[in-house]
């Protein structure tokens, strides 16, 4: 029984770390596409993306909702957006993504890059993941 114990111990707690990192990598992966549609304007992916009770802090302070966050990612002129750093840690069935990204927009004749930080909270609901909360802060511009 005791050797067992002993073979079953390692086997569970390598699956419980691939499990994770699956996890990880799905939360990347949406982090990823979430910060590509801006450029795309691709609202049907966000709408995927984000839970239908999402609620966004931007960086004046606004609070937003889906409908909102998503009428603003297709009323803006992104020319390129590009993930710099991204961390995620899980606790359960939420997921916490700490990022940072370098975007560059275009408006009134000329380009603006901008350094933004965020945190995003996802929830895994029957199996798959929704932003469910996001903070994003201004780092820089010019």
């Amino acid at each position: 029984m005791k050797k067992l114990l002993i073979l079953l111990i390692p086997a569970f707690c390598y699956s419980t770390v691939m499990a994770q990192q699956k996890d990880i990598d799905a939360i990347k992966k949406l982090n990823a596409n979430w910060i590509a549609s801006y450029v795309t304007k691709d609202t049907a992916t966000l709408s995927r993306i984000y839970a239908d009770d999402i609620q966004l802090t931007n960086p004046s302070g606004k609070l937003m909702h889906k409908p909102e966050m998503l009428k603003s990612a297709a009323s803006q002129d992104y020319v390129s957006t590009k993930v710099d750093t991204a961390t995620v840690r899980l606790f359960g069935d939420i997921g916490i993504i700490n990022a940072e990204i370098t975007a560059i927009t275009k408006g009134e004749g000329k380009n603006s890059t901008f350094r933004i930080g965020y945190m995003d909270v996802y929830q895994k609901r029957k199996g798959r993941w929704y932003a469910i909360a996001a903070h994003v802060t201004l780092l820089s511009s010019n």
